[in-house]
């Protein structure tokens, strides 16, 4: 009877343990949107194992065979539960809670983890059972269950790739529901649709083209933040499309050829606006030809008299335009000397209050500024000024809505304030265009000295350490003192300081973006400008102890 009753008080910890566990690694496994592939290479590439749990069961299994029964082995059993118990509620934080990308607790999400912890408690309750009717309640019991717990410990992840496998025929019958209602929707409302690709500034170029249709032509829906897949936008389109609406604008992401042709199959757009195409995602294109073949697919899926609005300053952009050239196509940047531009704008000067411009179009020039911050931001601005006075806005009144443009956030955003530290925030999605036009912002600013924090940029390919070792020695010129945070891209960061012979004393290392700002916090003083560049995700910033 005692030794049911330990083995009873340590299942009870195990199934605590599974619980908390199961949701730890489900915060991984939703930020990879659910790809078992990409989820269990992930684990793979972090050795993201089981050591806490494990060493208690080892512990309390060994205990258990040396020491002597009766009261022993439930003392046993009650400290490995408790221990189990602090491991997961005191030593590892809620993912709800924590983490830069919190545990979202959709529908979804809710049933994923009621089948995988139902499949855990039955491989943690079953060894019990058999225990119990065939051994009796024998001395060893605590120890064989504690090496079934071993194996339980680790089992968590697995279990979650199984549960999405097991719920996959129903969850595609309910994503196929909501496309067909939102399809449905789209095809009611009829608003003129603009599809946004590129390989960055996708979501700043949205926001800034919905705000100008919006105030210069007409009523427009677009999905706010960085929602650019097929399901995020379902889910917009049935919450917030009306029939108001006369113009859509609708982000288009890929990882991969055929991405985009399905978005364009799902909102048919009518015109189409390329922010740039580049190596951003290099890692998952295997090349940077597929990375253009992958986004001409939005020019491809153009009507005969559709409107194509490409990126002139982005060599790659500027092919799109000539090889898949659509009724109305047109050519907007910062910088002429790769040819003739639709759009262009000059005399460009960053300040505190933003950036100040004059934009040149169907012959005529026409003064303005806006708040962004950022060459990419204002070419952002250019191209959603483009595609508007094409579409019909009148130029000069376009322009001064210009002025009203809000910064999207974590893409060169200052905060500033008098006689403190300021931060130029730019934590989302860096890459290299972006890095250097971060920089010249930093540099053109007033401050009393200018400080760098980054991990550097990612997803990258084979470039990743030429580009990362580039940025680097651009940093040395403008940084007063440079924090690396991570260790994913500290190598080539450190050598391209070194090749500008910059002062180890101004470096510093970091493991976690919390220890760069402990750093950060030691140093500054009133009147620095720090420059946060990039912020990588949970999946990818230091090593997962569990």
């Amino acid at each position: 009877m005692l030794h049911n009753l330990s083995l009873g008080i340590l299942l009870l910890g195990l199934l605590e343990f599974g619980y908390c566990r199961t949701l730890s690694f489900l915060r991984y496994f939703q930020q990879e949107e659910y790809s078992s592939s990409r989820f269990l290479a992930w684990i793979k590439e972090k050795r993201a194992i089981d050591t806490r749990g494990t060493a208690i069961l080892a512990l309390a299994g060994l205990l258990s065979l040396i020491l002597p029964g009766g009261w022993t082995t439930l003392v046993i059993a009650a400290l490995a539960t408790l221990g189990l118990s602090i491991v997961v509620r005191i030593a590892e934080e809620d993912p709800r809670r924590s983490g830069k990308l919190k545990l979202n607790m959709t529908q979804r999400a809710s049933k994923i983890v009621l089948v995988s912890f139902g499949l855990f408690a039955l491989l943690a309750t079953g060894p019990v059972v058999l225990l119990l009717k065939c051994c009796g309640g024998g001395e060893r019991d605590l120890a064989y269950f504690a090496l079934w717990g071993i194996c339980m410990a680790q089992a968590p992840g697995a279990l979650l790739v199984v549960a999405n496998k097991l719920l996959w025929p129903a969850e595609k019958a309910l994503q196929d529901r909501f496309y067909a209602d939102a399809k449905r929707i789209l095809r009611e409302v009829d608003p003129f649709v603009i599809g946004i690709t590129g390989s960055y500034g996708k979501t700043g170029a949205k926001a800034a083209l919905g705000d100008l249709l919006t105030q210069c032509v007409g009523p427009t829906f677009w999905p706010k933040k960085s929602i650019n897949t097929v399901m995020g936008i379902t889910r917009t389109i049935r919450e917030a499309l009306s029939p108001v609406h006369r113009f859509a604008v609708i982000e288009m992401g890929a990882y991969n050829r055929g991405s985009i042709k399905r978005l364009c199959d799902f909102t048919p757009p009518k015109a189409a606006l390329v922010t740039a195409v580049g190596i951003m995602h290099l890692e998952r294109f295997g090349s940077p030809e597929n990375v253009y073949v992958a986004k001409s697919e939005i020019a491809q899926a153009l009507p005969p008299d559709g409107i194509l609005v490409c990126n002139g300053d982005s060599p790659n952009a500027r092919r799109m335009a000539v090889e898949h050239a659509s009724g109305k196509t047109l050519l907007y940047g910062l910088d002429q000397s790769a040819g003739p531009l639709d759009c262009y704008a000059s005399d460009i000067a960053f300040s505190a209050q933003g950036t100040s411009f004059l934009i040149h179009w169907g012959g005529r020039s026409f003064p303005g500024r806006t708040p962004l911050l950022g060459r990419p931001a204002l070419s952002n601005a250019l191209g959603a000024f483009t595609m508007a006075c094409a579409l019909g806005a009148e130029p000069a009144y376009a322009v001064a809505c210009l002025a009203n443009l809000a910064p999207v956030d974590n893409r060169l955003v200052l905060d500033s304030k008098a006689g403190s530290v300021s931060f130029l925030r730019d934590a989302y999605n860096s890459n290299p265009t972006g890095f250097a036009a971060a920089l010249e912002v930093l540099q053109a600013l007033p401050a009393k000295r200018r400080i760098v924090m980054t991990p550097g940029m990612v997803e990258l390919g084979d470039q990743q350490q030429a580009q990362n070792r580039r940025l680097a020695t651009m940093c040395a010129s403008v940084a007063d003192l440079v924090i690396v945070v991570g260790r994913i891209n500290r190598e080539a960061i450190l050598a391209g300081l070194a090749d500008a012979e910059y002062p180890k004393a101004q470096i510093v290392a970091v493991e976690t973006r919390d220890e760069g700002f402990a750093a950060l916090s030691e140093r500054q003083s009133p009147g620095d400008l720090v420059l946060i560049e990039n912020d990588l995700g949970d999946l990818l910033e230091g090593a997962v102890r569990f």
